[in-house]
């Protein structure tokens, strides 16, 4: 950030208990703000407050919570979301749209400075994101999790909100690109679509907390960046292997993509049938078989903002924080 600094400034976070938020709460604590971290799971408080920021146990689709916790807010920073693959339409309309809009309105009554509203790369689609493609962006892909978002974004940038887009950000404590696939690793369970070149797009966490440091400090209103470390080429198959020979284990299998697809949907039956989360679902297959790239060029040109922790530098932070853990 140079010599940008938030002292004496009152930064709100959603989703402060989440892997991002997280990082964000701890990034804004080091550049001088005052952090209040709301999260809906009051076990968040710990891990929140971990990083000098105080804590507050508010859902964001509760109006009048939010009211409360945001009235002296300068900067706010919306990262709560209902991220699944899975789920009725009404429940990521509630979170995600309805959510959103309660998270502005509340910001705009606080008398907030500015809004940074986080979203993903895949707003795009699953098969081939592409900034430039604004009618990929624009078009329902049948998706509740991608369309939903794909509202928030629009209702955000018409709100004067920043939105940082991520790739896919990985590093300790990531669940979708860290742990997850460690563990699928450890059960044997780890394989790859088709010829295992489906692209990743990695994002060190502290890179993505960076890219939001900025975009509060001088992001233009209405505006969305991507953030991606596009210095780095890497397939899915890649990160995958490298996170199971951590571990000790064999790794990804090659299978077609359509192999995939099945055990997916086999895996999401059981799982309703069970009440629980599947550990892999179709549309994973189809995500990790993505070819599209996304442009970061905006951020750089409009934020100032370049990825500073290199894929293999992140890597190795990870490895060694999942030794400290004792999770390899």
């Amino acid at each position: 950030m140079g010599d940008r600094s938030f002292e004496r400034r009152k930064a709100a976070v959603t989703g402060a208990g989440g892997f991002i938020g997280h990082a964000i709460c701890r990034r804004l604590r080091a550049d001088g703000a005052e952090v209040l971290g709301l999260d809906i799971n009051p076990a968040a408080a710990g891990r929140v407050r971990a990083t000098g920021a105080a804590f507050v146990e508010a859902d964001v689709t509760h109006e009048e919570a939010l009211r409360g916790a945001l009235h002296d807010a300068d900067l706010v920073v919306h990262t709560a979301a209902h991220v699944r693959e899975w789920g009725s339409m009404d429940d990521f309309i509630r979170v995600n749209v309805a959510g959103t809009a309660k998270v502005l309105d509340a910001a705009a009554d606080a008398g907030a400075e500015r809004v940074v509203h986080l979203s993903s790369v895949v707003v795009y689609g699953y098969e081939s994101p592409s900034e430039q493609d604004e009618r990929a962006f624009r078009r329902a892909h049948g998706i509740p999790y991608i369309d939903t978002k794909s509202a928030s974004d629009r209702l955000a940038c018409r709100r004067g909100a920043v939105v940082i887009r991520p790739g896919d950000v990985y590093g300790p404590g990531s669940v979708p690109w860290t742990l997850r696939p460690l563990q699928m690793a450890k059960n044997g369970q780890l394989a790859v679509p088709g010829r295992g070149d489906g692209r990743m797009l990695p994002l060190y966490i502290d890179d993505l907390a960076e890219a939001v440091a900025l975009a509060l400090a001088g992001g233009e209103p209405g505006r969305a960046y991507t953030v991606w470390d596009d210095t780095s080429q890497v397939t899915f198959e890649e990160h995958f292997n490298r996170l199971a020979r951590f571990a000790g284990r064999r790794d990804a299998r090659r299978l077609p993509r359509p192999v995939l697809e099945l055990a997916g949907l086999a895996t999401e039956r059981w799982a309703k049938l069970h009440g629980k989360p599947p550990a892999f679902t179709a549309r994973a297959a189809t995500f990790i078989d993505r070819r599209g790239t996304a442009s970061a060029a905006n951020a750089r040109d409009g934020l100032g903002w370049e990825p500073r922790v290199s894929y293999e530098e992140g890597m190795q932070r990870t490895e060694a924080w999942l030794r400290s853990e004792g999770l390899i």
